[in-house]
């Protein structure tokens, strides 16, 4: 913050600096090293976020494989499900027949 200050003092006194060559040149080297300074933080950002990208991409498919997998195990629950839904229907019928056969008898 306080080189912040002093920068901005140089700055005023630039001002009142008379336009020469050299002051130019001088105005000229102090943009190009700032904005080689501005360059390379973008530069590390980028590449920080390019970073990040990759390791969420990653992170997306791993979760992704997951969900493939519960997928398909929640596939599978559901056949047995309905495999054993339907013993369960013809237990039902079995059962209803021999009471009905058991009845039929005691009368």
């Amino acid at each position: 913050m306080e080189g912040d200050a002093t920068k901005s003092q140089k700055v005023q006194g630039d001002r009142d600096a008379p336009l020469t060559r050299s002051f130019m040149e001088h105005l000229f080297g102090t943009l190009c090293r700032d904005l080689a300074t501005l360059n390379q933080e973008i530069a590390a950002e980028v590449k920080e976020m390019k970073r990040e990208v990759v390791e969420l991409g990653q992170r997306i498919d791993t979760l992704e494989q997951a969900q493939d997998a519960r997928e398909e195990e929640l596939d599978c629950h559901r056949r047995e499900l309905l495999t054993l839904q339907g013993k369960n229907q013809e237990m039902q019928y079995q059962i209803e027949d021999l009471e009905n056969r058991s009845q039929c008898s005691d009368i």
